[in-house]
């Protein structure tokens, strides 16, 4: 036994049970770990598989670019500035490649 000095009461002393009880109290009212898997089913990240989607200004624009090449001369803007030639065949294969303009017609 240990005393501990109060200043309100007397001198209280430090017992075996004490120290067992505080100790049986202190794992009742810790905080529990667990694995999030334990809590709750964990499912994969869904990806979309299709084509994504493009917007009505968009295919408009993209639209725009075809035409555009296809006639020879570009006269699309876009930032108040003509867009370059290769730029143009660039985005024109990649909207191809998506899916949101048709396959380029064989000559």
């Amino acid at each position: 036994m240990a005393p501990i000095h109060n200043h309100h009461h007397h001198a209280d002393l430090i017992t075996r049970r004490r120290i067992f009880i505080g100790a049986v109290a202190s794992l009742i009212c810790s905080p529990t770990v667990v694995r999030a898997t334990s809590l709750m089913p964990v499912h994969g990240l869904i990806l979309p598989i299709g084509p994504r989607y493009a917007g009505f200004c968009e295919r408009l624009f993209y639209h725009s670019l075809d035409s555009n090449l296809r006639a020879g001369g570009m006269s699309t803007t876009l930032n108040g500035k003509i867009v370059p030639t290769a730029d143009a065949r660039r985005m024109v294969a990649y909207a191809r490649a998506q899916g949101w303009l048709p396959p380029e017609a064989p000559c």
